[in-house]
């Protein structure tokens, strides 16, 4: 299995860099002796949503599509009342697609 924008784990992961609580200070730290690509981030959203954190897209005019993602470890998300959501999205955000191409041409550019 690989990287899939459509999954809000794998997209908040890319888009934050790494998972941070929003209701306490617990995280997925950075990991600086593995390479960083998408599939770092596949795994630290797939890790995050085995290990029952929320990844809650909300809306958010601030930003390019209008949403960001309300990150949550599993203690606040129980807290709060909220559960996690694993449904792939119909469509990727295009701030993710853009990511995702940016770093596509940038291992290209450095395989070539």
């Amino acid at each position: 299995m690989s990287f899939d924008a459509r999954d809000p784990y794998d997209a908040a992961a890319l888009y934050d860099m790494w998972l941070n609580c929003q209701g306490c200070p617990e995280t997925f730290d950075f990991e600086p002796r593995r390479p960083i690509g998408l599939d770092y981030y596949h795994e630290i959203g797939q890790r995050a949503k085995k290990e029952r954190w929320v990844i809650h897209e909300q809306p958010d005019e601030d930003e390019p599509d209008g949403i960001s993602y309300m990150v949550l470890c599993p203690q606040c998300a129980r807290r709060h009342g909220i559960r996690p959501d694993y449904r792939l999205r119909s469509h990727s955000p295009r701030a993710i697609r853009e990511i995702c191409e940016a770093m596509d041409k940038a291992r290209e550019l450095v395989a070539a």
